[in-house]
């Protein structure tokens, strides 16, 4: 059986593409599903999301050399969970090629495989067109709706399963964005969660490297169950 394949995308920096995929892996994996993320960003800023700074690993062959060889540093970030890093944002016309082929190989050893997809071209096209489904981060401004649409349009509204606002606040202006697009989506079957709200609590754990899975604090379970939702119905 092949793994699941899910792309966490949008055209915009800040709202939580990593954020969120980091979280949704960790509660697969949590749930028993062996899981495992994949990066189009050099950053790898999923290393900060899972360990504390000063623990970070360190890795010599990432995403690049496993496309080319098979074979690189496969690092886990927790029980069931697998992180394969990205050495840098240099992607030659062989790497491009031989992605998706590299993707189908890997898929038979895992349940789950999560993309944390920056907008790189050829390379997001590539991961949006290897997945079965798109996960959309949304901040509730016109800006970021924009850009949703567009990552709707240029995908398919039948691809999507998820737009997840994040980061949110209960301003007039945030409220007004989260009704625009929850009236869009209404004759859809895209999931549009209640909002994760901007929190001190998730912005503490995220800075000592743990996940929300790591918490009983009663404003991360509320946002636990926003994903519980998310996962659930994948």
């Amino acid at each position: 059986m092949l793994a699941k394949i899910l792309t966490f995308k949008v055209n915009k920096g800040g709202i939580g593409k990593t954020f969120l995929t980091v979280q949704t892996g960790s509660g697969l994996a949590t749930a028993g599903k062996k899981t495992l993320i994949i990066t189009s960003d050099s950053q790898n800023n999923v290393l900060n999301y899972t360990f504390p700074f000063e623990e970070k690993p360190v890795f010599k062959k990432g995403l690049k050399h496993f496309v080319k060889t098979g074979d690189g540093d496969l690092i886990r970030l927790r029980e069931n969970l697998y992180y394969i890093p990205l050495e840098d944002n240099k992607f030659s016309s062989g790497f491009i090629k031989e992605l998706p082929e590299f993707i189908k190989k890997i898929s038979s050893d895992y349940d789950f495989i999560l993309i944390d997809s920056i907008p790189t071209m050829k390379l997001d096209s590539i991961f949006v067109k290897c997945s079965d489904k798109v996960i959309i981060p949304y901040f509730c401004d016109p800006v970021t709706l924009e850009g949703v649409l567009n990552v709707i349009d240029e995908v398919g509204a039948n691809k999507i399963h998820a737009i997840v606002p994040n980061l949110y606040r209960n301003t007039e202006t945030q409220k007004k964005f989260y009704n625009n697009l929850k009236t869009i989506l209404k004759d859809t079957r895209i999931l549009f969660p209640e909002p994760i709200k901007e929190s001190s609590a998730v912005e503490s754990l995220l800075a000592k490297g743990k996940t929300i899975w790591e918490s009983e604090q009663k404003d991360i379970r509320d946002v636990q169950d926003i994903f519980i939702d998310i996962i659930g119905t994948i």
